[in-house]
């Protein structure tokens, strides 16, 4: 029996198009295999194996993960090729990790240091795989000067650790020259500490979603035995906001494309005033840290032989979010909406809408459900 979203599914609800997921996955393999780079998408994104699994099917590395909790999550689906892109000091995530080999000893669970402490609180774990951090003034996390990525990878080879080569951040500054003159600095110090390293090759890893052309473009002269690992995670489900105005493929079109796959899908349930609306859709259901949603179809009457209706740009806005409520601004030229409508949204910032669904839909074109996937947020 075929399942339809506006028939069948309680709403609001959360989708993806496996048209765009399917593109989506197939356009960012084929740019890190052509630009010959690793590629471990950031799995904290959509916290769903599914997702991960087709990813890695594609030629995928691994995985990176923000926390240890996160690594347990892919490591209990069978990803045993995790980058915790964290500085790790828990006693009880660095025994985990200590004892992946054990389970596994082709299992490689990789995390950053960015002190001594860092360092010191590894050590007393044994010999455990880790990678620099180089980060920049004001940014998040990683040593703030190439002297001191120097200075911390010959500690952390003397404490005993396995070290594995340098990583960094890029995805918070302003724009791609930025980006690209921090990451050469990144590569020097990756350079630098080479001799630190026993393994036959090291790795350099690299990458937010929006600037991920100026890693490219910043390690092209990398040494050959320099693997970069690009994480780059939203590029799977990609957005209608925040990613959509800064991705690579934007600046470099002949690249590919990539297509926004998430929609909330919510019921008009009050038109108390002209121009005001009221959707079934909140704070609970859809992201809005990094820009509101947007009103991307109406679907007059709300059921599955309702033709989409795209408004004009302008012409439908959301202003505000309660925990249950969307407010939209409607001008004289809106389509007529009315109680029992559907609105699609498209979303911004993918990695703050996932973790308010235990269970997403995967829709085909015709808005028939193929197929729902599970996410495990901790």
């Amino acid at each position: 029996m075929t399942t339809h979203v506006l028939d069948d599914v309680l709403l609001p609800t959360m989708t993806l198009r496996e048209s765009a997921l399917a593109s989506n996955a197939a356009v960012m393999q084929a740019y890190v295999d052509r630009h010959g780079l690793l590629f471990a998408p950031h799995m904290k994104t959509h916290m769903a194996p599914a997702l991960a699994r087709r990813q890695l099917d594609l030629g995928a590395w691994g995985v990176t993960v923000a926390s240890v909790q996160q690594a347990v999550v892919a490591w209990r689906h069978g990803i045993h090729r995790i980058l915790v892109a964290n500085e790790v000091l828990d006693p009880a995530g660095l025994a985990w990790i200590a004892g992946r080999r054990a389970e596994d000893p082709d299992g490689d669970v990789l995390f950053q240091v960015d002190s001594p402490a860092g360092v010191a609180a590894a050590a007393t774990h044994g010999p455990l795989p880790v990678l620099v951090e180089v980060g920049f003034p004001g940014g998040r996390t990683g040593v703030r000067s190439p002297e001191d990525g120097i200075a911390l990878a010959r500690t952390a080879h003397d404490a005993g650790l396995e070290l594995r080569g340098v990583t960094g951040y890029e995805g918070g500054l302003p724009g791609p020259d930025k980006a690209r003159e921090y990451v050469r600095g990144v590569l020097a110090v990756t350079e630098a500490v080479r001799p630190l390293v026993s393994a036959p090759r090291m790795l350099l890893s690299m990458g937010g979603s929006a600037w991920f052309d100026a890693v490219v473009e910043a390690v092209e002269d990398r040494p050959d035995d320099v693997d970069v690992l690009l994480r780059s995670g939203a590029s799977l489900t990609h957005d209608d906001g925040f990613y959509a105005e800064r991705t690579p493929f934007g600046r470099h079109p002949e690249e590919g494309r990539l297509e926004a796959a998430i929609r909330v899908w919510g019921r008009v349930t009050s038109a108390p005033e002209p121009g005001l609306v009221l959707v079934a859709v909140g704070k609970r259901d859809i992201s809005f840290d990094e820009g509101l949603p947007v009103v991307r179809e109406v679907r007059p009457g709300g059921t599955a032989d309702a033709r989409p209706v795209a408004p004009a740009p302008g012409s439908v806005t959301v202003t505000r979010l309660d925990d249950q409520h969307c407010y939209l601004r409607a001008t004289d030229d809106a389509p007529a909406l009315t109680p029992g409508d559907v609105v699609v949204f498209g979303i911004s910032h993918p990695c703050t809408v996932f973790d308010k669904w235990h269970r997403v839909l995967v829709l085909a074109d015709d808005d028939t459900v193929l197929d729902t996937i599970e996410t495990e947020f901790r």
